[in-house]
């Protein structure tokens, strides 16, 4: 028997969420041995975590004991419980050197609704997520991201920040 928070989500943290209507994620940092080229940076595995009872779920569904390992993906098809009406682009901050910054963006539901299902590109139905090894590049893409909408079809945009260095090579606090 085995867990997975024994072996595959042995290292993990919770980055919490900047604001009240985005959701907490999980990052599992995947040992070596585990890693792909599908998970984020070769490693990570971050989940979208919206109430206290999904992180109760999830942190008991790592613990079970099971005959197999399996992908730590409860929530991934779970609907949304925070629609947006506007997009909202999240930075979210690593606790340590070792962990990504992250963004993530909540899709308002007229926009969710062009994607395709078969493509998988929304986890819960409403989040894309990029992890960054530092901060200067997660800047970079959300400029980009942002030049690229267009401003004619384009949702409202709320950007949230969270309080970090003035210095984007400061190691964070």
């Amino acid at each position: 028997m085995v867990s997975l928070a024994a072996t595959l989500a042995r290292r993990r943290i919770y980055y919490p969420r900047p604001v009240a209507t985005l959701p907490d994620v999980l990052m599992i940092d995947v040992p070596t041995r585990f890693a792909s080229k599908r998970l984020a940076l070769g490693r990570f595995w971050p989940i979208m975590v919206e109430t206290i009872d999904e992180q109760l779920e999830i942190e008991a569904f790592l613990e079970r004991e099971r005959d197999r390992l399996v992908p730590p993906d409860l929530l991934d098809e779970r609907p949304s419980v925070m629609p947006r009406k506007h997009l909202t682009i999240a930075h979210y901050r690593p606790s340590g050197s070792r962990w990504p910054y992250l963004q993530l963006c909540q899709w308002p539901a007229d926009f969710t609704a062009r994607a395709p299902d078969s493509d998988r590109m929304l986890a819960r139905g409403a989040y894309t997520i990029e992890l960054f090894p530092d901060r200067r590049k997660l800047e970079k893409a959300t400029r980009v991201l942002l030049a690229s909408l267009d401003r004619r079809h384009s949702p409202h945009v709320e950007i949230v920040f969270p309080d970090w260095a003035p210095d984007p090579d400061a190691t964070p606090s």
